[in-house]
């Protein structure tokens, strides 16, 4: 896909993308303070990426420009007031090039094509381009030799199998001497995705020009929600519709009787047949989505990657980029390389078996533990009786909300709310700090290879724990109690609260956090600059804008995905009982989020890192269709139940009604898989094309004469 002209880079030659080399903030040495320690780190960092080039042999050598945040000095400057040193790394355009002819060695001679090639990159892949530079460019043996004697790290005893290998930052990375690589801003082409987005009123942030700036995986996200606002049109029409249809039918059985029913939905059979007509639309909607976004993802992976640079890394050959994209902390013994021949790194298989048994045993204790916390908040706000659940109900809490207690919730006034405050309160502090730790911990025991795979790993583990969280609750009120109204209000509450909360929690604070900093910083370089009576400032006023960026947090796509799919599943898993706005409310707050998300990418946070959009499986993708198929047994549950408390006659037992529903859901459900492939026809036929051209070369270049 060719970049529109508007936003397609003006001059090759003046590319320059500018990246922030963290030094660890943890590096100390007894001959030196802290912090002179790590700027000499820093320089030395410098020096062993200034006279790199990509290709030894090229006459034509580009060569990295690198600069450091503070001066060698004996005093420290007043505007490097950091918290950790780092060095500023520019890669120019020639050292784009180069990498580029190793992508595709059919550009090599050919400057005309090599100049298109580069020029019809969007600007995020020109950063991942970039990005892939300083990670495989090798360093001057004598720079880091002269670095390790700084740090006393002796590399050939710790690394003897590799001896004869080059030296990258991957190399740095495991040695503890780089903490992480941040991509900074650009200013200019940031202020024309902000004034794209926000100078005037859009329906939809510009999905467009943030995969332009951002990447394409960033691209992806924004074009995924654009879609599922557009899905999400269906049921709230639907909705709005039973509504209407359902206070009809109350109004016309309602003339003779003034007493309004305790439940609308389930006071008559046809209230019940509406409701259940609903169920069935909204989980149909929920397996056809989950087919067309597939589809979606597998069109959009070969639309971005027709560029001839990026179309094996991300497409035809992802699966060998993946395994390639080793994590520094992977460790293991090493061994030469049944595929490629050279030494490698390997875990054996049966190792890793055994610690995903034992990680998935402490993943299921902290499963237990959070629903038994989740039981006691339960008891304390007033929802568990020891009627109904003798083996939940805890007397020492319960007692808290008996009648006319401190937290009764029939008293009113501000204590009947405080045990709410108090579960969301502490289910966000299990998730975020306990939970958190506690699967990056696990997944970090696994010792997985690639980035890919780790970040796949601790995804499904913190979705476990969120969806304990989110979801214990309305499941007990729905399948235990079989208490709809209350389920009816929970839900309500938490669908409002939810927006709330993330428009609070994650763009507000930051924000107003950021702005303290920057404040800050504006300060310190102020009192400096009337201390010091500089004229030229330029240098260090590009060293205070590396460093306010570095004191925003990073940017995490788990968060954004989360509410994403949580929200899926509140309007999903419980269709039968969700309220008749519940669609609507989801629309409203995810417009909302995806203009607050363009906002907190472009002001609040650093910028992400650029990322391709990799052929594959999509782990959120297939987190939402789970949802889809996990929907058919708990709706058909909760129909079955409200025809229980409604006392109506079903022609059949219920439990043998259930089954009849489930498995005439599940026939659906196999059809619409069936008949929906995951991708279209054309993109794969367009692969088979390559591979087909791939082997017919191949054959050509390896036949006899």
């Amino acid at each position: 896909m060719k970049v529109p002209k508007e936003e397609a880079v003006s001059s090759i030659s003046e590319l320059e993308i500018e990246f922030c080399l963290l030094i660890p903030s943890n590096l100390s040495s007894r001959s030196f303070s802290k912090d002179k320690f790590q700027l000499k780190v820093a320089h030395q960092l410098a020096a062993c990426f200034k006279n790199v080039s990509l290709r030894a042999n090229a006459s034509d050598k580009s060569y990295f420009i690198t600069e450091t945040c503070c001066p060698m000095g004996n005093e420290r400057p007043h505007f490097a007031d950091h918290s950790t040193h780092f060095v500023i790394i520019k890669v120019p355009a020639g050292c784009l090039a180069q990498l580029a002819m190793d992508l595709d060695p059919s550009l090599q001679g050919d400057e005309s094509a090599l100049t298109t090639s580069i020029s019809e990159l969007s600007l995020g892949q020109l950063a991942w381009l970039a990005d892939l530079s300083i990670r495989t460019c090798h360093l001057q043996v004598e720079d880091f030799r002269r670095l390790l004697d700084l740090v006393h790290l002796d590399f050939d005893e710790k690394n003897s199998e590799k001896r004869d290998s080059e030296i990258n930052l991957f190399t740095l990375q495991r040695l503890g001497l780089v903490s992480e690589l941040v991509l900074r801003h650009n200013a200019d082409k940031r202020r024309q995705v902000w004034l794209k987005n926000f100078r005037e009123f859009r329906f939809f942030p510009d999905c467009g020009s943030l995969r332009q700036y951002f990447g394409d995986s960033v691209g992806f996200y924004f074009t995924w929600m654009k879609t599922y606002v557009i899905f999400l049109l269906g049921p709230t029409v639907f909705s709005l519709v039973c509504f209407l249809i359902s206070a009809l039918m109350y109004l016309v059985s309602g003339s003779e009787n003034d007493s309004r029913p305790s439940d609308l939905d389930i006071s008559s059979s046809g209230q019940i047949s509406v409701r259940f007509i609903y169920t069935v639309f909204v989980i149909c909607w929920a397996l056809v989505c989950t087919k067309l976004w597939s589809r979606q993802h597998a069109s959009l992976v070969e639309e971005w990657s027709q560029n001839s640079l990026i179309r094996k890394t991300a497409n035809d050959l992802a699966w060998l980029f993946t395994a390639l994209d080793q994590r520094p902390e992977y460790h293991g013994e090493w061994r030469r390389s049944r595929v490629t021949g050279e030494m490698e790194l390997h875990f054996p298989a049966r190792k890793r078996r055994w610690r995903y048994l034992l990680s998935g045993s402490v993943i299921v204790i902290c499963l237990l533990l959070a629903g038994f916390v989740n039981i006691l908040l339960l008891n304390l706000e007033g929802f568990i009786h020891q009627e109904r659940s003798p083996w939940m109900y805890y007397n020492f809490v319960s007692q808290l909300a008996a009648p006319g207690a401190l937290f009764d919730p029939e008293a009113g006034g501000v204590c009947s709310y405080l045990p709410g405050i108090f579960h969301s309160l502490l289910v966000f502090v299990m998730n975020q700090i306990i939970f958190r730790e506690v699967a990056e911990h696990l997944t970090e025991f696994e010792n997985h290879q690639s980035r890919e795979e780790h970040e796949t790993a601790l995804v499904l583990k913190r979705f476990l724990f969120e969806m304990v969280d989110a979801y214990g609750c309305l499941a007990y009120l729905g399948f235990v109690l079989a208490d709809r109204a209350a389920l009816k209000s929970l839900l309500l509450t938490m669908l409002a609260t939810d927006s709330v909360r993330r428009l609070t929690l994650e763009c507000g604070i930051p924000w107003i956090m950021y702005r303290i900093r920057i404040l800050h910083e504006k300060r310190v370089f102020a009192l400096a600059k009337r201390q010091e009576e500089r004229t030229d400032s330029g240098e260090e006023d590009h060293r205070i804008s590396c460093n306010r960026e570095l004191c925003a947090d990073p940017y995490e796509p788990f968060d954004d995905y989360l509410e994403m799919v949580l929200q899926h599943g509140y309007l999903v898993l419980f269709a039968f009982v969700c309220p008749a706005f519940s669609a609507t409310i989801a629309f409203i707050s995810t417009l909302l989020e995806a203009h607050f998300d363009a906002f907190k990418m472009l002001m609040v946070t650093r910028r992400p890192p650029a990322r391709l959009l990799l052929r594959g499986e999509f782990v959120w993708l297939d987190l939402l269709a789970a949802q889809a198929w996990l929907s058919i047994p708990t709706n058909i549950a909760l129909f079955v139940a409200a025809l229980a408390v409604s006392s109506l006659d079903a022609g059949m037992p219920l439990s043998l009604l259930f089954l009849f529903l489930e498995h005439a859901l599940f026939g659906v459900a196999l059809s619409i898989q069936f008949f929906i492939a995951d991708e279209p026809v054309e993109v794969r036929d367009a692969r088979r094309s390559r591979a087909l051209k791939f082997c017919r070369l191949f054959s050509f270049r390896t036949s006899p004469n």
